[in-house]
């Protein structure tokens, strides 16, 4: 996993999208989600998610961190957990290996 921040290759218009969707998603996040930001460096994106109840997981609080990569927003980008996790979905590395995740990814910046 690449610490090195890609906000250099990235466009103005990708990045105040980035930040403006990282500012909604703080104001009104997903139910069990929270979003962490790095102000200097809007491609460093984490999250805290809860284990949803009912599952192995509930009770648990899981890190996740988003990567893109050079060629954001026309690749998606690579999820990795932090926070070690057993799930047929997520590598020992911590990412996650989810076809539909590419398959499904739109790059439009509506």
């Amino acid at each position: 996993m690449s610490s090195i921040s890609n906000v250099e290759n990235l466009s103005p218009q990708t990045i105040r999208r980035l930040v403006r969707e990282q500012e909604e998603l703080i104001k009104d996040p997903p139910e069990g989600i929270r979003i962490v930001v790095n102000d200097s460096d809007v491609t460093d994106i984490q999250a805290f998610i809860d284990g949803p109840a009912g599952t192995p997981y509930a009770g648990g609080r899981f890190n996740v961190k988003l990567v893109l990569g050079k060629d954001f927003p026309h690749t998606p980008p690579k999820a990795y957990f932090l926070t070690k996790i057993f799930h047929p979905n997520v590598a020992s590395s911590g990412e996650i290996c989810v076809n539909t995740l590419k398959r499904d990814w739109k790059q439009d910046l509506e």
